[in-house]
Order: C-alpha cells, then structure tokens, then sequence
C-alpha cells in the first residue's frame, strides 16, 4: 500500500488541481484512495513536514472534489495528522473528531481504532489524560484483535502520557510492550520512534548509557529509511543526552544541526524544542544572556502553539538564566507561574524540581530557612520516584542551608549523602559541588588535609566537565560559579609551607583561569590554522558572518547620521538602527562560537594543559623575574618566580582597596579631557595626585614583592583588576618602576610560555619582512598623519594605509607581509560588549569578530590608539578585548593602550620605539626607551604610561 500511496500521491501534486487528478485516473476515485493518501501523509511526517503539509492540502481539495463524507474523514485526519506535528495539537484534535466520527459512522472499526490511536497523543498533550486513557482503552479493544503495528505505536503513545505525568516506571513498561509487539511486524522505522521514546525515560531513571545507545540506533534506522525530520529530532535528543554527561560542545553543535534541518522540514514545534534545549546548554555554561534569549525565543513559540506545559518547561530556564544575572524577582515569578502549570498538570517531579530551584533561589537571596524547606519538600518526591541525582541535589541543597545556618553537623552529613548518592552515576555539578562544600566544612573544623583532599577532588570534577567546551567565550563563563573552588584549594596548598604543595598551588592557579586563549594559540604551533577544504555547510556560515558584520557596520553609520541630525524623529530613527546593532551583535557572537565548535582547526584544538612550575622555569631567562598575581577569596596575593625559584606572598591586598585606588588613578588620567588650558594651569598638582596614588598601589601590590626581585627584566601577570593597573608607572618616592626595570606584561603563564614559542617561529621563519602602518585621522587627531610619516621615514620600504586607503580590505591585503603591523586610529572600548570593542577603519570598524581571517605573520602589533589594551575580565581571569583579538589571530606580541592617549605625544613616543626596534633592541627595550623619553618630555604618567607590552618580551 506504500508504493500506491506514494504513486498516488507523486501524481496527485504533479497534477494541474483536484480534478484534473481524478480526470486522469482510469480507475475509480473513492475514500480508499483518500485513505492511500492519508498513509502516505503519515509516512512524509517523520521525512518532511513541508511535503507532508502539501500533499494534505491536496488531499483536502481531492475530498472536497470527491465529496462524500468518509473520503472528507479521512482528509481531515491527514490534516489533523499535519498539525499534530507541528504542535497544533486543539484544531488537530477538534479534526481527528470530525475523522473519527466519518469512519464509525461508515463502520470502519479499524480505521477508527487508528485514528483514535493518533488522538491519544494530541489528548496528552493538552493536558487531557483521563481523556486520552479513555480513548486509548476504546482504541485497544479492536486494535488488540487486528493490528500490532498500530498497537505498538499506541502503547507508545500511553507510555508518553505517563512519562508526562512523570510516572517513568509505568511510561516504560508500555514501551516495553510495544517493543514486544513489534518484533513480528518487521517496523523498523516504528520501533526506532518507540526506542526514542523509551530513551527518553531511561535518561530520567539515570540510565544514560542505555539511552545512547537506543538513541544512536533508532537515528541510523530513521536516517537509511528517508524519516530526516525523526532522524533531526532524535539527533538533537541525542546532543541532550551528551550534554547531560558534560560534552558541551558535542551538545551545541548537534542542536545547532538540527535547527536548521527542523527548520527547512518545516516542524515548528521541534525548532521550539531545540531553542529550549540550547538554552539549557548555554545555561550550563553561565552564558546567561544567551540563555535567556533562546528561553525566550522557545517560551513564545510555545506560546503561539497554544502549549501552557511546554511554554512553563522554557520559563524555568528563563528563570535560571534571570538567577544568573541577579534578576532575582523575575526568577521567582517565572518559577512559581511555572510551578502552577506543573501542580495543574499533576506533575509532581517538575513542581519538585522548581522547589529545588526556589531553594537555589533562596540560598542567592540570604534566605537558608526557605532553602531548607523548598529543598526538603522536593527530595521527599524524587526519593519516593527513586530520582537518585535529582535527590541528590536536593540534598546538597540541604547541606548548603545547614551549612549557611552554621549547622555544620547536619551539613555535613547531607553533603556527604549526596555524594556518596551519586558515586555510580555520571553528576559532576552535584559531585563538585558536594566535594567542594565537605572541603569547607572540613577546613572550618582546622582539619586543613582533609579539606585540600576535598578540595582537590572539586577541581578534579570541573575540570572533567571543562574538557567538553570549545567555544571561546564559554569556556570564560563556564567558570563564573566555579572560581571558588580553585582559590579555596589554592589557599588549603599554600597553608603549608611545603615546596611540593607550593608548585601544586601555582598548577592551581594557572588552571583557574580559562586557557581559552592559551588553547586557541596553541593551534598555531601545531600547524592547525590551515583547515585545507572548507565544506559547503561551513562556507555557509562564513558567508553568513561577513554579511553579518557588513550589515553591523551599515546599522552603525545610519545610528551614527540619524543621531547626528539631532529631532526627535532622527532620535527615534536612531534607536532602531540600535536596536538592530545589538540583533546584529547576538547574532554574530552565535556564529562564531559554530565555527569554534565545528571548522577543523579550532576542533582540532586539544586542551591545553596548564602550566607547572617547571614549565615557567623553562620559559623564563636566568635575568627575568615573574610575578603572578591570583586571588583568594577578598585577597590578592602573588608568586614571584625566577629560572631557580618560586616563592608566595600571601593576602598582601584586598581586591576593594586596589579597586578604590584604581577609580582614584582613572579620575585622575580622566582630567585631561578638561582640555589644554586647565591642564596647563594645574599640571603640578596633577602630577603631584598621579603620584600619590601610584605611591600607594606601590606599597600595595609591589613592596611586598621587592625583596624578591633581583633581575632587571620583570613580567607581569595581573589578575583581576590588576589588569587594569600600568605597574611600570608605580613610584616608590623617588622614581617609578619603569626607571628601574624593563616591565611587560602575560596574560598568564601558559600564554606567555606560547608567546614566546610562537615569537621564536616568527623569527625564524621572517627573513626581513616590513613596516605595515595603517592611520586614519580625525580632527581630534590630526598627528596619526605625522605619526604615520615618521614611521614610513624610519622603514622605507614600510606600507603604508591613510585616509581612504585605511580600509579592511587593504589591511588585510598588505598585513600578510608586515614584520610589524602599526594602527593608527580612533580606538573605542565597549565595556557593556567587549568583543566588539573596535578600532575605527575608513569603511568599518575593526573588532575581535572581523579578525577571523586576517593572515598575520609578523613579531609584533601596535594598537596605536585609544583604550586599545583594556578588557573586560571575565571569570577565570580571561580578558575579552581588541588584545585577545589579534593574541588569538597570532600575533605574540600586542603593543596597547590603557587609557585615552594623547595626540602628540604618542607620535613621539611611537617614533622612538620604533627606533630602537630598527637597531635591533628588544621589544621590551624598545618600550621601555620610548616610556623614558617621553616622561623626560612630558613628566606625567597621562603622557609616557599609557601603552602596554603584552605578550612575548624578546
């Protein structure tokens, strides 16, 4: 019957209308060919919704044209059929009556039974169970007597309605049947769609492995018979599944996937699906501002689809990313609507949940009395449902209300508990978590070799679940509620004064940071950055990003002319092109992180490893000093490490007083946006307040250490808003450091090590190479001509890139060939957006997202501008920026600035570092030579302090 429903239906769609299609038929048209039709719509709806949806409509006009009401009963269920799919499930079902009442009135028993089969699962999903159980029941009787095919999918459907009701032993035992019944039949494509289903609860009862494989066999099966779109939705399943054992980007890339297969086989609902899965993933990830996007973007398809359940399943991740962003009173209004869509559904696991989230909720909000109640209340439901990782949350979430109670008894024995819960199961937030907090229990009772062995057990969890992240960004977000755990078993280490221990704490601390950074120049020593062919899917996406980035850079400039007019509807104008800027931006970012996730050379990308202390011996000369600064807890501390030694000083600052005197330097350097004249007339003083407040971030950050420097060549690697911080300009009362030492500064060890490997190619490979100088002056800047003329003077062979020749396409033409690469321009840091901070080109902006593709090869970058070496730090202590740019695009070495620089005097400044670097001096020495002449010129930190060595000194 299949081959005449295709046959028929090939025809049907081929032909000019209804009637010509029954004009052409040799044999009788009746309700049997309708019926033909109706199997070949059920067949296209696992291949095709789209085709499914226009042969319907056909079929629909072949009834009409037909005209008794059987053949229209049957039109109408292939209809209802189409809607059913797509999440219509009320006008599907008013339809599947209409079809059932045609059929029983022409006494087509079986087909009734079919029919009332396939309402089964409307009924479930509008919330109608006892219904649905009744029309099962009815179903039953005749289909029990002729059919085990259409049996089997209908105890599929009863399964699915207890699963919902979140009975999963019983939703099992019906799947289990139709298995059963199944095996004469031969359906494999039918059994597939009962093992997804089957899957679907064996993920829930904690058997995830015999859910993969379920999974990955019942999408082999759907993908050989020609069912993409069951195939599309089982994939995104199975990316569910690797997210829940922490395979992140396995998870992203597989729902990004199937997206777009839902999206062109026309299922709405599935697309819905796959947007509330990927929010729970970028959840997972502490991407909350994505999260939140895509919960949304779900909660309203839901919402149009007229699916209460569904939309209320979006809102509570809705709820978790607005917890992420301390948007605490929308939390708790989404959770408790979604919490009475649940109770009204008699779903009492998904109420539990959300009292474990409302506990979560509370412990944010200082409330341990409310946690320990909505926590209790939900770990009675999952341990009587056998629940055991759900309970076990509930139980960490207990011990964290014991623990904030001070009851450390009763927290300790429930963190305990829920690890001991989960041992022979796959929970790795629950396992750090519990680990982490029985570390601090631990410690609280001076028990310090208990609460490291804990402590390290934490970190060893997370960093489990760090392996399974490739994008960039997330990889600094992933940390957000994690750094703890590091700095806690960092301060266990260092409380013994024990050399092993010390090097295990450095390990520690290089391994709190992110490494995204590390991870992706890594690629460049391994001779990744040629992906060779490209696939067409992967073109695509750059394809997209380009026009993307073209329709950013024309949003701007219409924002930037309407803003410029100044009326109120130029203003209004302007705040759509604003708008459209930050859909632009979104949508970007999302782009990229595919092309992390999916191009051959950022997969390729192994994790690096952190760096040990061996390794930081090894990267530094016998004449150079380290200092790394890291955090525990409110306190700043720091190792200061040579080629023979490492050694620690302790909490030698809190983190609010160096974020006091930093605004203190910021107000300062800010005063010379008075203008020339209050400058002039207060110059003395300004310097003299400079001064001070340097003076002081000396003997904050610095004095501790002295004792410890014995080298002239120092390099620094911040932490925290040390980044912010130029130390090269500290002043001890007499002269600033910058006299005394030659200072660059790494993001972190492992960068610098990678740096310096990467700048040892660069040499090598480089016979000569050139100046390439890109400037475009404004009226504010009129010196970036001069500036870029006395660089050409001193390269002759320099190219050079002003005014309408400063455009992206000629930068990266000509960037190919620069030993080293000087631009020249007006420079913006977007603190609200870091990555999309930008140097201004003559026909767009320059930011981290169009640096992509740019081919770089030299040994060092300028970022001759403004506020060009400011990032915004991230958790794990990874900074987002232009210098993560053009680090990530290969450059070992990024000059840059901290603050808004002037004019003239960077002109000058550049002139004499690019001097010294044409004798042959070191870049640092180069630096440095330029910072001397220009505080001899100009005396005040505003003018000679501002530019940065990042990166590879040498």
């Amino acid at each position: 019957m299949e081959n005449v429903g295709s046959q028929l239906a090939e025809q049907l769609i081929n032909a000019d209308s209804a009637e010509a299609f029954l004009r052409e038929q040799r044999t009788g048209v009746d309700w049997k060919t309708v019926s033909a039709l109706k199997q070949e719509v059920d067949r296209l709806i696992g291949a095709d919704l789209n085709a499914a949806k226009n042969l319907s409509d056909r079929v629909d006009q072949l009834a009409a044209a037909i005209g008794d009401p059987v053949s229209k009963g049957f039109a109408e269920a292939s209809r209802a059929r189409v809607l059913h799919h797509n999440g219509d499930y009320a006008e599907a079902d008013s339809l599947y009556e209409n079809a059932i009442r045609a059929t029983r009135a022409a006494k087509l028993t079986i087909d009734t039974a079919v029919i009332q089969m396939h309402r089964v699962f409307a009924l479930t999903q509008m919330g109608r169970y006892d219904e649905a159980l009744r029309t099962a029941r009815m179903s039953r009787r005749v289909l029990s007597r002729h059919s085990p095919l259409h049996l089997a999918q209908l105890e599929t459907n009863v399964g699915i309605l207890y699963y919902r009701l979140d009975r999963y032993s019983k939703a099992i035992e019906h799947y289990e049947r139709a298995r059963q019944l199944l095996g004469s039949t031969g359906s494999e494509t039918i059994r597939a769609v009962v093992n997804t289903n089957l899957a679907h609860a064996f993920m829930e009862t904690d058997r995830h492995g015999d859910a993969l494989r379920l999974l990955e066999s019942a999408a082999n099966e759907m993908e050989r018979s020609g069912q993409k779109l069951w195939a599309a939705q089982t994939l995104f399943h199975i990316g569910y599944l690797q997210f829940l054992r922490g395979n992140y980007n396995v998870a992203l890339t597989t729902h990004y996937q199937a997206r777009e297969d839902l999206t062109r086989l026309g299922s709405t609902e599935l697309v819905a699906w796959c947007n509330h899965e990927i929010a729970e993933i970028l959840l997972a990830l502490n991407a909350f501002d994505d999260a939140g996007e895509s919960a949304r973007l779900a909660r309203k398809s839901f919402a149009e689809l007229n699916l209460p359940y569904e939309s209320a399943q979006s809102a509570v991740i809705h709820a978790l990313a607005a917890m992420g962003q301390r948007e605490y009173e929308q939390a708790r209004d989404d959770l408790i609507s979604a919490r009475a869509v649940f109770a009204g559904n008699n779903n009492t696991t998904l109420a539990a949940l959300i009292d474990s989230y409302l506990a979560e909720l509370a412990l944010r909000r200082n409330d341990p009395l409310e946690a320990s109640s909505r926590a209790s209340a939900a770990l009675r439901v999952f341990a009587r449902k056998k629940l055991s990782t759900r309970a076990a949350y509930a139980r960490l979430l207990s011990a964290r209300a014991a623990y904030s109670d001070r009851n450390l008894t009763k927290a300790a024995r429930m963190a305990k508990t829920a690890f001991d819960s989960i041992q022979d199961l796959f929970a790795p937030a629950v396992e750090y978590q519990s680990q982490h907090l029985l570390g601090r229990i631990e410690r609280d009772r001076n028990r310090n070799d208990r609460a490291l062995d804990r402590f390290r057990g934490a970190v060893k969890a997370i960093e489990r679940l760090r392996g399974g992240i490739a994008a960039d960004e997330f990889k600094a977000t992933f940390l957000q509620d994690k750094s703890e755990a590091y700095e806690d078993a960092i301060s266990a280490c260092l409380e013994q004064d024990s050399e092993e221990l010390i090097a295990e704490a450095f390990s520690l601390v290089e391994s709190s940071k992110s490494r995204a950074l590390a991870d992706l120049m890594a690629r460049y020593l391994r001779g990744t950055a040629e992906t060779g062919e490209e696939s067409t899917f992967i073109l695509d996406i750059r394809a997209k990003l380009d026009k993307l980035i073209e329709d950013l850079n024309w949003y701007g400039s219409q924002a930037g002319l309407a803003e410029d007019k100044g009326d109120q509807r130029s203003a209004e104008t302007a705040d759509r092109y604003r708008s459209a800027i930050a859909k632009c931006e979104r949508q970007i970012a999302q782009l990229f992180r595919r092309l992390e996730s999916e191009v051959p050379a950022f997969v390729e990308i192994q994790r690096m490893e952190s760096a040990s202390i061996s390794d930081l011996r090894d990267c530094l000369s016998p004449d150079e000093t380290l200092i790394e600064y890291f955090s525990t807890g409110e306190y700043l501390s720091a190792f200061v490490a040579t080629h023979n030694e490492i050694q620690v000083a302790r909490k030698i600052v809190r983190r609010s007083e160096i974020e006091r005197l930093l605004d203190a330097l910021r107000f300062q350097i800010e005063k010379f946006n008075y203008g020339s004249e209050y400058v002039e007339a207060y110059f003395g003083q300004l310097r003299r307040a400079a001064n001070e407040i340097l003076s002081t971030l000396y003997k904050a950050v610095y004095l501790p250490l002295e004792g410890s420097v014995n080298t002239k060549r120092v390099i620094v690697v911040p932490h925290g808003p040390l980044h912010y911080l130029p130390f090269h300009a500290l002043y001890d009362g007499y002269v600033h450091l910058i006299e005394r030492f030659e200072i660059s500064y790494a993001p972190s060890a492992s960068v610098l090590k990678l740096c310096r490997m990467l700048g040892k190619h660069r040499n090598e490979s480089i016979d000569c190479g050139t100046l390439v100088a890109l400037g475009l002056s404004e009226s504010a800047t009129p010196n970036i001509d001069d500036e870029i003329r006395i660089l050409s003077g001193l390269f002759p062979d320099a190219v050079t890139l002003s005014g309408a020749k400063a455009t992206r396409a000629n930068l990266f033409k000509a960037a190919p060939s620069a030993r080293y690469l000087h631009l020249a321009s007006h420079g913006y840091f977007r603190r609200d957006n870091p990555m999309f901070s930008f140097l201004k080109l003559t026909d767009s902006n320059l930011h981290f997202y169009n640096l992509v593709d740019l081919e770089l090869k030299a040994e060092m970058v300028t970022l001759s501008a403004c506020h060009t070496g400011v990032n915004k730090v991230f958790p794990g202590d990874e900074l987002h920026g232009l210098v993560r740019g053009f680090l990530y695009a290969g450059a070992p070495s990024v000059v840059a600035s901290l603050w808004a620089v002037n004019d003239q005097s960077t002109a000058e400044f550049m002139r004499v570092m690019y001097s010294q670097l044409r004798k042959g001096e070191s870049k640092r020495v180069a630096l440095r030579r330029a910072q001397l002449a220009t505080k001899e010129a100009y005396g005040h930190p505003y003018y000679w302090a501002p530019f940065i060595l990042m990166g590879n000194p040498d």
